[in-house]
């Protein structure tokens, strides 16, 4: 499954360089650095993405590099053994599409973001043989689209196995979904910047406040906001947001905890705190008539229990192990649901 941050980072490095390649690895087999569907886009002198990095990331970008002054190639297919030509100690074999796009792709890829956010995913086919449209989307599910045969014949049938011979591949398939949910933290004492930090490598879209003017901008890797407005910050939020309490006054976690249980339609709320502050909410909020099925969806004490510690390095840790658990699930409900609707 694929993400969409991929489409308008490509679209940005079409409005500044004209050309881009896009590499998405296609097929695993055995063990590798990352799993099928692992994305980069390379440019001139940068590039956004990791197929997990070592001699196959490497010889990839070389290849993507080459193929950006090529006009005449908008596509290659390549099978890398990573033990026999890569000496990497992984063993597996994976499978790499490489497409170079130009300002002529710019429409297409404006068109199917749109169609994504419109529909919350679908299934993207490329073609790799023959004439017609280079890129298109599917309405069935019967295509063939499961991680052991993405491919199909010029005829569109389903090819067996995830890596048939190359010269036989005249599509390739893949579920294009929502980038992940945006993170939402709430506080930038201790714990909020180390858990900013430990986020700022993920693909999670941040998004920081605290309500002390002091702490407004900062020097995390997004900047912090002024909570001026609890209802407007609440009021604001996406839904199936990741919420994240960690404020440094219990009262203020406690009207941020229950404006956004209030609105019901987030994917994770995750309050800081011990068993009986906890304890303590739950009576409040069911004074103030918070729904039940709300209120059992609270997050307290926040992060996975199997990492112990308390320090912020710690808590941090197990805080985004925990709506990396979370935001994993989702994604798999939103690929479940979408290919069941298109049955």
């Amino acid at each position: 499954m694929s993400r969409l941050d991929w489409i308008s980072t490509a679209l940005e490095a079409l409005r500044r360089e004209g050309v881009v390649v896009l590499v998405t690895q296609c097929v695993v087999e055995g063990s590798a650095p990352r799993e099928a569907g692992a994305k980069m886009l390379v440019m001139k002198d940068t590039f956004w993405g990791t197929i997990g990095g070592g001699n196959l990331e490497h010889h990839v970008l070389e290849q993507a590099r080459s193929l950006l002054s090529r006009p005449d190639l908008m596509h290659l297919l390549q099978d890398y053994p990573l033990g026999p030509l890569l000496s990497q100690c992984c063993g597996g074999h994976v499978r790499v599409l490489l497409e170079r796009f130009t300002d002529a792709d710019a429409c297409w890829l404006a068109a199917l973001g749109q169609q994504v956010q419109e529909t919350g995913g679908l299934i993207l086919e490329s073609r790799l043989k023959g004439e017609g449209a280079r890129k298109c989307t599917r309405g069935s599910a019967k295509s063939g689209l499961t991680e052991r045969a993405p491919f199909a014949d010029e005829f569109g049938e389903p090819l067996p196995h995830s890596r048939p011979p190359r010269d036989q591949c005249a599509f390739y398939r893949e579920f294009i979904a929502l980038p992940l949910s945006p993170v939402y933290t709430f506080g930038a004492g201790h714990v909020g910047r180390a858990l900013m930090k430990v986020l700022s490598v993920s693909d999670f879209p941040l998004h920081w406040y605290d309500a002390r003017p002091e702490y407004e901008g900062g020097a995390g890797p997004v900047p912090v906001r002024l909570l001026a407005s609890l209802g407007e910050a609440v009021a604001a939020l996406p839904p199936s947001a990741i919420c994240i309490i960690v404020t440094h006054a219990h009262e203020l976690d406690y009207q941020l905890t229950r404006a956004i249980l209030a609105r019901g339609d987030f994917l994770y709320c995750g309050l800081i705190g011990s068993k009986s502050k906890r304890a303590r909410f739950l009576r409040r909020l069911a004074s103030d008539n918070i729904p039940k099925a709300a209120v059992g969806r609270l997050t307290c004490p926040i992060g996975l229990p199997e990492i112990e510690g308390k320090t912020p390095f710690a808590v941090a840790l197990s805080i985004a192990a925990e709506i990396n658990n979370i935001a994993a699930q989702d994604a798999g409900a939103v690929v479940a649901s979408a290919l069941a609707a298109l049955e």
